[in-house]
Parts: C-alpha cells; sequence; structure tokens
C-alpha cells in the first residue's frame, strides 16, 4: 500500500511569524502548484514553501476543499493547530463586533474595575468609550486629541490584566507621547500599585510592566519585542497609530503588523486615523484584525476619487469596531481659526512668479507615478518656501528627523532668479516675519497680561531665524534636531527643557515649534492659548494634531483660544488650506463627526507624505494659474 499524499504544516523554529508548508513525493502537482499561487513562492518550490502568517491567515479557507478534491491529507503540528485556533476565534469575535450589542454598561465598567490597581475618576464619555473598548477583542479609539485616550488605554488594560486575560502593556509610540504615558500613570493607578513603567533604549529594563518603544526602535528591535511579547499575555497598543499607515510598505507599518501576530490583545489610538485618505485605515484596521481590513472597509472608498457617499458608507460599516470622543462632548469653550492673508509682493513677487513659471507646463505626468510623486514633494517645498522665506530656497533642507528631504533650488549663476534669491536678504524682509513681530507684539501688550505664543513652521531654517528676530521675546525652540531627554539623558539642550522654559519662565512668551517634532503628545492648554501656524502643507493629520495641542480638556470654560493661520495671497498657501478643508470634511463623514470641520477650518471659509495624488493634481493647476 503507497503512502498516502501529505502535507505538512509547522511553524518556523527560527521565525514564528513563518508557517512551512512541506509536501510529501504523492502530492499531486497541480495541488502544489495551486499552493504556490496561494501562499507564495518563497522556500524551496519543489519541496517547501515559506508562507507568511499574515498571509496564512488570509488564505486558508481554499484549503479544505483542495486537500478533499486532490486526496492530501495534512498532518499539523500543534503550533500550527494552535495558530488555527486563534484565527477562527479572531473570526468569530470580528463577527459578533460587526453585529454590535458588544459593549459594557457603565454598571459593568465600574465592576470590571473594581478591586484593580485604577483609581483615577472618569468622565462619562470615558467610561461610555471603555465599555465598547472591553466589549471588543481589539478596540481602537479614534477621540479627539485632548479627550484623555492615555486614561482609557490604562483603564482597559486594568480591567483585562485584573480579569487574567493579559499579564503586561507594550505602548509604541511617537518619543513626544513618552511623558504622557509615564506621568498619566501615576494619575491613574494607586499610590503604592503603581505598575513599572520604563522606556526601551538599548534593551528591556528588567521588571518592566509598562514598556515603552518608539517606531523606530520597535522596527529596529522587532525580535527582541516579539519574543518579550510572546513570552507573558501581553496588549500592544499603538499610539498615534497613524504613523504605521504606510502598511507592508513602510518599515514603521511593517513592523507593526509583524507583532500583531505575537499580542494577546490589540488597541490603537489616533485622534486622525485618516489623514490623506481612506486607504490610511487599511493598515490600521490589519493591525487590529490581520488581514481583514479589505473586508471590512467598502471596496468604493478605496479607489481612486470616491464620492462623499462612499466616505458615508466607512462608518457604517466600521462603527462597531470604534470609539471616538468628539470635541463637542469635551464641552470645550469655542476656538477661534482665522485666516490672515499677507500680500505677495516686491522682490518676493517677482521670486515666486519666476519659480511658478519655471515649473509651469514641465509635469506631464502619470498620477500614478511615485518618483513623480517625490519630484512634485520637492517642487512643493520651494514653493512653501518661496511663500513664506525665499532666503530658504538657497539652503535645502536640514539634516534633522522630520524635515523633508529636499536640496537647494537649482538655478543657473547669473540668470535672473539666481540673482533675485541671491539678493533678497539684501533689500527685503519677508512680509510674514514682519506681520507675524506685530502679532507677538500684540499678544505679549494685551490689556489682560502678556498672552505666549505658539508658532508653527515646517521648515527649521525658518524656526532658526524667527528665533533670532524674535529674541526679545526669548523663544524656545523644538524641532527634530532637539533630541528628547529620552535619546539625550545628559545633554545640554532636551525638547523636556525647552518645554519646561515655556511653560514656567514668564519671560520665555514664545514657542516655536516643527509640527513633525511636536505635533503629538504635548499638552499646552494650560500655558498658551494663541498659536499662528507660520505656514501648512498639504499633511492633514499633522495640523489636526498640532490643533490641540492649545485646545483640548481641561481648558476653563471661559477661555479663550485663538488661531491664526498665516497665508500668502496667490500662492501655493491658499491650495494647501483648500486641501486640508477637503481632507478634513471627508474623515468628519468618515467618523460622522461633523463638529470636526467647525473646529478645524478658518471661521469663515465655507468647505461645503508630504503630498498625495489629489494634493498633486491641485498643485499642478496651481502651476498653470488655474486656481490663483
Amino acid at each position: 500500500m503507497s503512502a498516502p499524499a501529505m502535507l505538512r504544516l509547522r511553524v518556523d523554529p527560527a521565525n514564528p511569524n513563518i508557517i512551512l508548508a512541506q509536501r510529501s513525493s504523492q502530492v499531486p502537482d497541480v495541488f502544489w502548484g495551486q499552493l504556490r499561487v496561494e501562499w507564495g513562492y518563497d522556500g524551496n518550490p519543489a519541496e517547501e514553501i515559506r508562507v507568511p502568517l499574515e498571509r496564512f491567515r488570509s488564505n486558508l479557507t481554499w484549503l479544505k476543499p483542495a486537500c478533499t478534491r486532490y486526496g492530501v491529507s495534512i498532518d499539523w503540528t500543534p503550533e500550527v493547530l494552535a495558530v488555527i485556533a486563534a484565527i477562527r476565534s479572531e473570526a468569530e469575535a470580528l463577527a459578533r463586533a460587526r453585529r454590535g450589542n458588544t459593549e459594557l454598561t457603565e454598571e459593568q465598567v465600574r465592576e470590571r474595575l473594581a478591586g484593580s490597581r485604577f483609581k483615577r475618576d472618569l468622565k462619562p464619555f470615558q467610561l461610555r468609550d471603555i465599555g465598547i473598548l472591553l466589549g471588543l477583542a481589539h478596540g481602537a479609539n479614534f477621540s479627539v486629541p485632548g479627550a484623555g485616550k492615555t486614561t482609557v488605554a490604562y483603564a482597559v488594560y486594568e480591567a483585562e490584566r485584573h480579569a487574567g486575560r493579559v499579564d503586561r502593556l507594550l505602548v509604541v509610540a511617537p518619543l513626544s507621547a513618552f511623558d504622557s504615558w509615564q506621568t498619566e500613570a501615576e494619575e491613574c493607578f494607586a499610590l503604592g500599585s503603581v505598575p513599572v513603567v520604563g522606556t526601551f533604549s538599548d534593551s528591556i529594563p528588567p521588571g518592566v510592566e509598562v514598556l515603552i518603544i518608539n517606531y523606530h526602535r520597535l522596527a529596529a528591535n522587532l525580535d527582541i519585542l516579539s519574543a518579550w511579547v510572546r513570552e507573558r499575555r501581553t496588549l500592544v497598543l499603538l499610539d498615534e497609530a497613524h504613523r504605521m499607515k504606510a502598511g507592508r510598505a513602510g518599515q514603521h507599518g511593517s513592523a507593526c503588523l509583524d507583532l500583531a501576530f505575537a499580542a494577546a490583545r490589540r488597541d490603537i489610538l489616533t485622534g486622525t486615523p485618516s489623514p490623506q485618505s481612506t486607504s490610511d485605515f487599511v493598515a490600521l484596521y490589519d493591525y487590529l484584525w490581520p488581514g481583514q481590513a479589505r473586508r471590512i472597509l467598502p471596496p468604493e472608498a478605496l479607489g481612486f476619487n470616491p464620492t462623499r457617499e462612499a466616505f458615508d458608507r466607512v462608518h457604517e460599516r466600521t462603527r462597531p469596531l470604534f470609539v471616538r470622543t468628539t470635541k463637542a462632548e469635551l464641552e470645550l469653550p469655542a476656538v477661534s481659526i482665522r485666516p490672515l492673508l499677507v500680500p505677495l509682493s516686491g522682490l518676493q513677487r517677482a521670486i515666486y512668479r519666476a519659480l511658478r513659471d519655471r515649473y509651469a507646463g514641465a509635469l506631464a505626468v502619470s498620477m500614478r507615478d511615485r518618483a513623480e510623486l517625490a519630484r512634485m514633494g520637492t517642487i512643493m517645498m520651494y514653493l512653501l518656501e518661496a511663500a513664506s522665506n525665499p532666503q530658504l530656497l538657497a539652503l535645502g533642507s536640514r539634516d534633522v528627523p522630520g524635515e523633508f528631504a529636499h536640496p537647494p533650488l537649482p538655478v543657473e549663476p547669473g540668470t535672473r532668479l539666481w540673482d533675485l534669491i541671491a539678493g533678497y536678504s539684501r533689500y527685503e524682509t519677508p512680509p510674514k516675519f514682519q506681520r507675524l513681530a506685530e502679532l507677538i507684539k500684540n499678544n505679549v501688550d494685551h490689556p489682560g497680561g502678556p498672552r505666549k505664543t505658539l508658532v508653527w513652521s515646517n521648515f527649521v531654517a525658518n524656526l532658526e531665524r524667527l528665533k533670532r528676530w524674535l529674541s526679545d521675546y526669548q523663544p524656545a525652540m523644538i524641532h527634530g534636531g532637539v533630541p528628547s531627554v529620552t535619546s539625550a539623558p545628559t545633554g545640554p539642550l532636551t525638547r523636556e527643557m525647552e518645554l519646561d522654559r515655556f511653560r514656567n519662565d514668564p519671560n520665555c512668551l514664545v514657542l516655536l515649534a516643527n509640527p513633525a517634532a511636536m505635533s503629538e503628545g504635548v499638552s499646552l492648554h494650560k500655558t498658551c492659548h494663541d498659536a499662528i501656524y507660520f505656514e501648512r502643507t498639504f499633511n492633514a493629520g499633522q495640523y489636526l494634531q498640532s490643533l490641540d495641542r492649545i485646545h483640548r480638556l481641561g481648558l476653563e470654560p471661559d477661555q479663550e483660544t485663538r488661531v491664526l493661520l498665516m497665508m500668502t495671497a496667490d500662492t501655493i498657501d491658499e491650495v494647501v488650506s483648500q486641501r486640508l478643508g477637503e481632507k478634513i470634511d471627508r474623515m468628519s463623514r468618515e467618523l460622522n463627526d461633523r463638529r470636526l470641520v467647525a473646529t478645524a477650518l478658518p471661521d469663515d471659509e465655507d468647505y461645503g507624505p508630504p503630498i498625495e495624488d489629489e494634493d498633486m493634481e491641485a498643485l499642478l493647476a496651481h502651476l498653470r494659474g488655474e486656481n490663483g
């Protein structure tokens, strides 16, 4: 009697994220060919296939009928059977969640936390969000910045730990959020029972229960972290999760997706889940529910130029899977957001028009060409530089984290554009600089007492020049080149030092900041109530996050918060403003939060990576003179 056709499945002992599929000699070639189509071509094509766990989970349903058809038996190792059981369990959990009505009542939440270490008083909307998240196997908190997402996350973690479902917590977060996770632990847990919170630098601190790591270090140390997560039941939480939205196309996204399989529970936090387009949701939901994002999201919303109805459909399909506390629920005093047009005149006008003419008509490109997107990103930065401070064109980007890398503007010496740029600083001060100085002085001379001002700019060179320009007000400054205390504990200057100076030194009246370095995880609402945007980019996520540094939970009911959006007339500034309005309107539909528009856009406007496809279309129209 001949041996049966046998397919053996086992977990790769060297990499638990790989399933090894091995065939016996009796397995038909036609079956093996179908297996390779479904599971990929990695490995020894004649005898063994190496299947990423993510693909194995997503392409499993075909296996049983194919084995029956071709008379192939399966030898499952216990480890693979455990994977299969987890897949079925999560599929059932997702089906239950999508049917809805899984949330816990306020009374049930209090019962879950009774007798635990958690002691912080919770607001009604936080109790509601905790109840919904505890009713989910894995959950997303899309609440607006400032709604207390860290507190809610600690409550969910402690309720799950107290119930015996998890033992510890891994938080993946930007450096700017580390301080919040450390200080909030002391506020959330009873004295004497605060979990040991540590940060990953070169190794995992001994005895740590809550481990915090940034996205870059996670990707570089994935094996170490995966082993720590698998060692005991771990809740893996992504804070500011939009940072992994590139998914498998990015280093951060790939690391997070690989780590997902090791977690006992997965949660994500972000107030801006889809800052650029609906496709930003794909990686987030694939992290929470591996391989299921495109089954969760409506396909019509993921194509090019989806309709407004498709955005509404996103909310309908995802509503049971996330919580969101809106700005309206925080009952904050209204924020005033006003555009401030600065005229384009003099040498700056000549430089900007020469630059615009240089690129107009030279870009008959495919909207899907990645190389062209990168080129357009560089052109966008040149136009933004010319609109705020033409001197930047000769400098290029600084070698600091977070700044869009681009070279100085290539200009032939001796040309008219070269002469205009080279001589600019001798004859003219950028009008935005002059107007900003007036605005800062008005805030300092406010009848009710000096008002501190937060100034946002995307260019480090602008921040450095503004520090000299506004030296009378002893500005603090934070950008990607200023290290955190975590990465430079003995450094002479850190972000934490500069924040402390702005918060506590009465002579430090201005904070100059780059959104890439400080749009997340920092609270300034007790100190500062005026923000000025020197310029903005197409990045809606950074804009929305940065707005909430000074307008968040904890404001006094009568506190006046003012935001000014500086825009140079007839330049890319106005294109950026229009595109940000469109993105915010789209996201408000996806999250069913119409107040998002009212709290993020200028009061007098009616809007019924550095650049995306539709941003490129708007930029091309501007270069052709079609929108100003």
